[in-house]
């Protein structure tokens, strides 16, 4: 019987996982350094606790407010990629957008991990994937039951509403040309998790241009607009200068509400309270 020959152990990776572009990633060890390349990521980063190891960050993640510390890699859809490579980072987290600097990365063999929710199933998912890139698995769960926690609170308080109390909802995205929301859109989970009803559900799309006159039609009960940093501000006398809007019940009542723009847009744990405050403008008189 010939000797037994020692195998060379490979050492095994500190994880191996499947991102959400369905691209499997392969981190050597314990991410010590990690740089995020979109807003969202920054913010369930540091839900999860991931603070002291993220060493770089885009000049739009502005939330928690120490993410405003940490140092900038350029833009959200366009990363200064040098500054990423000089930084060494073990791990980075990009998005969707980001299908250039991904296969640079990929060349210089820097894990990235593309995280890329489109509902809000998916975001639970997004911050199990980063929790165990980080090696902070039980993190995750904390977060995830804090968020559904807090929605199941919210969603008690309109058990009860009926389908012909449910309000309808126009949600302004820009205003030239008129843009609204599709099914596709997470703002679209928003307004139903809140129990509204968004008069462009028949729209399969992110973020469908609309005419004026169908959303005059369609008379929503409730005008939702993200507030802009220095953006406009809609108002009641605005919008009764749109032919035929000064009908529209929401301006007849003077239900026109600026919304929180980065809650309303990023897939993180705070879409939980976007769902509250479009809840609270809609039913006030539950919350």
């Amino acid at each position: 019987e010939p000797p037994a020959v020692e195998a060379d152990v490979a050492e095994e990776p500190f994880a191996k996982l499947i991102d959400q572009m369905d691209r499997e990633v392969i981190i050597p060890q314990l991410p010590e350094k990690i740089i995020s390349l979109a807003p969202s990521n920054t913010e369930i980063a540091f839900a999860l606790g991931l603070d002291e190891r993220i060493v770089g960050v885009t000049e739009f993640c502005n939330y928690p407010p120490a993410a405003e510390k940490k140092k900038r890699m350029g833009g959200f859809d366009s990363p200064n990629m040098e500054l990423v490579v000089e930084s060494e980072p073990c791990l980075v987290l990009a998005s969707s957008l980001h299908k250039e600097p991904v296969e640079q990365l990929v060349e210089l063999d820097i894990p990235v991990l593309v995280i890329a929710p489109e509902s809000l199933a998916d975001v639970y998912a997004a911050i199990e994937l980063i929790a165990e890139a980080a090696g902070v698995p039980e993190k995750a769960v904390e977060v995830i039951n804090g968020m559904k926690t807090e929605l199941t609170q919210i969603q008690e308080k309109l058990a009860d509403l009926a389908e012909e109390e449910k309000v309808r909802v126009y949600y302004e995205v820009w205003n030239d040309p008129l843009m609204s929301v599709g099914t596709t859109s997470f703002i679209h989970e928003i307004i139903t998790a809140a129990g509204g009803i968004n008069i462009f559900a028949d729209i399969a799309d992110n973020f469908p241009t609309v005419s004026g006159e169908v959303i005059a039609e369609r008379d929503p009960q409730v005008i939702l607009y993200p507030l802009f940093h220095g953006g406009i501000e809609l108002t009641v006398e605005s919008l009764s200068e749109r032919p035929g809007w000064e009908r529209i019940s929401a301006v007849e009542n003077n239900r026109i509400y600026g919304v929180n723009a980065d809650t309303f847009s990023r897939p993180s744990p705070r879409l939980i309270q976007a769902i509250r405050e479009a809840a609270e403008y809609l039913y006030p008189e539950r919350f």
